[in-house]
């Protein structure tokens, strides 16, 4: 089970683009970036972030952006959306909310609820 209170967000830059993602392993989840960049068989190799980064040359730097201790999954996709957000970020392919949707979604909610 990650540990939430290791969480960070973070932004890739490549070209004129950026893209924020989060993360409780800043580490593991550069090296994840670098395989789905340069291997066509992975599942994500065709997405915006990683063919942009293939035209800009193989280009791209990823910084934490903040550290965001927390308790779950869903507040750290909160506040990376946030601040995809206000950063006008233009290379995720998808809102960061939209991860809050389904099973873990469900089980938030039912834990929260489960008094009622």
């Amino acid at each position: 089970m990650p540990d939430y209170s290791k969480c960070v967000i973070y932004t890739i830059r490549t070209g004129e683009g950026l893209y924020v993602g989060s993360t409780c392993n800043f580490n593991q989840r550069k090296y994840t970036h670098k395989y789905s960049l340069n291997n066509e068989t992975y599942h994500a190799y065709n997405i915006k972030l990683y063919r942009t980064i293939r035209e800009n040359d193989g280009a791209w730097d990823m910084q934490p952006h903040s550290e965001y201790p927390c308790n779950s999954k869903i507040e750290m996709n909160i506040e990376e959306e946030r601040v995809r957000q206000e950063l006008k970020a233009d290379l995720n392919s998808f809102s960061c909310y939209s991860k809050l949707k389904g099973a873990d979604y469900q089980k938030e909610y039912y834990l929260k609820n489960k008094n009622k």
